[in-house]
């Protein structure tokens, strides 16, 4: 799969990487002035002329500042490039260092450990392969430069290859672990992302109704007394208004319980559509609905609930040959000295008022 961005931590390690590079440019430099500085003019056995410094030095430095330069480029501008680039910058670098260093310091080939490590940082088996061949063809040709002068530095040669062949295969060891590592994470993970979903769902299920998406029974009588505590110490004004579809039975008899259903998710939807963010609509049961409006005046709750009211009686339904439902509502305006039991109790006393009354109707206790 092709990757269009960067994760936050692979832009981390690249920047760690690259201010690497820096630090070990500023310690490079460091040691060739205090060299030179030691040996300018102070050894007559050596021939340190400026000449000599500026090939030995001036210039390896400079294309060392270039190649970190155009990482720093690509890093800013192209930064799904910058593992790679930074990878082969790695190998040139080290072979910088150690073209510009002492040939008598044979251990300084070690210095080309640097891309295997950068190669494990990113966990890429295809740069560890790419890495280990480089590695290899130089260790090829140390050995041959070395073969001629003698046993000590063919024992180095020898000592530098096992090195490098240590560091690959512990390279190779610690890839396969980190991606087993990895998936493993990733098995947890969605593991645990499944369980928060399923988590979710269940909880969705206990509070909602699968029919109409309202709130359910159980959820409303919840809530309801929780706002009634909160009554105590924050008095606000609340209402609530128990509506119920008048001749639902007949609609079911007539129609059969599918068009009821029908019915019950149309009557629902509107409910949602009409009702504030601070109001709550639950399906109470069967066909019977209730709905908490909170923050508003008692005038005000009744102009929403005669709203729904009208809504509904005006709806058609295409399963009743055009025919439309209406509905019955009581209403009961919240005192400080109601009870969670005694405010449901005023507001159906009112729906039952209302039921006897005509039907199609508010009424407010």
């Amino acid at each position: 799969m092709l990757t269009t961005s960067q994760t936050p931590r692979q832009t981390h390690w690249n920047r760690v990487l690259l201010n690497a590079f820096w630090i070990i440019l500023i310690v490079d430099l460091c040691i060739h002035f205090l060299v030179s500085l030691c040996l300018w003019g102070k050894h007559p056995d050596t021939t340190l002329t400026m000449g000599n410094y500026i090939i030995q030095s001036v210039i390896p430095d400079s294309i060392i500042v270039t190649l970190i330069i155009i990482l720093e480029c690509v890093y800013k501008w192209r930064p799904l490039w910058s593992e790679l680039t930074i990878t082969v910058a790695s190998h040139l670098f080290a072979l910088l260092i150690i073209i510009n260093l002492s040939n008598e310091l044979y251990m300084i080939s070690l210095i080309m450990l640097m891309p295997l490590h950068i190669s494990m940082i990113y966990m890429k088996k295809s740069y560890m392969i790419a890495t280990s061949a480089i590695c290899l063809l130089y260790t090829i040709v140390l050995f041959i430069k070395t073969s001629s002068q003698g046993y000590i530095p063919i024992t180095q040669t020898i000592i530098i290859a096992l090195i490098f062949a240590g560091t690959a295969l512990a390279g190779f060891a610690v890839i396969g672990r980190g991606r087993d590592l990895m998936r493993s994470l990733e098995n947890s993970v969605k593991s645990e992302q499944d369980l928060r979903i399923q988590n979710i769902i269940m909880d969705r299920l206990s509070k909602i109704d699968p029919l109409t998406d309202l709130y359910n029974h159980k959820t409303f009588h919840e809530y309801l007394g929780w706002l009634i505590d909160h009554q105590q110490s924050n008095p606000f004004p609340m209402q609530l208004a128990v509506m119920d579809i008048d001749n639902f039975k007949k609609v079911n008899d007539t129609y059969g319980h599918s068009v009821g259903d029908i019915v019950l998710q149309k009557v629902a939807a509107i409910l949602l559509e009409h009702v504030g963010p601070d109001d709550f609509a639950a399906r109470y049961g069967g066909e019977e609905f209730v709905v908490i409006l909170t923050a508003k005046t008692i005038d005000h709750s009744h102009e929403i609930m005669k709203h729904i009211l009208i809504t509904i009686s005006d709806t058609p339904f295409a399963e009743m040959d055009g025919k439309s439902v209406t509905v019955s509502i009581g209403m009961h305006d919240f005192t400080g000295t109601d009870s969670k039991n005694s405010t449901f109790q005023k507001a159906d006393d009112a729906l039952y008022e209302a039921k006897n009354t005509g039907k199609n109707k508010i009424v407010i206790s």
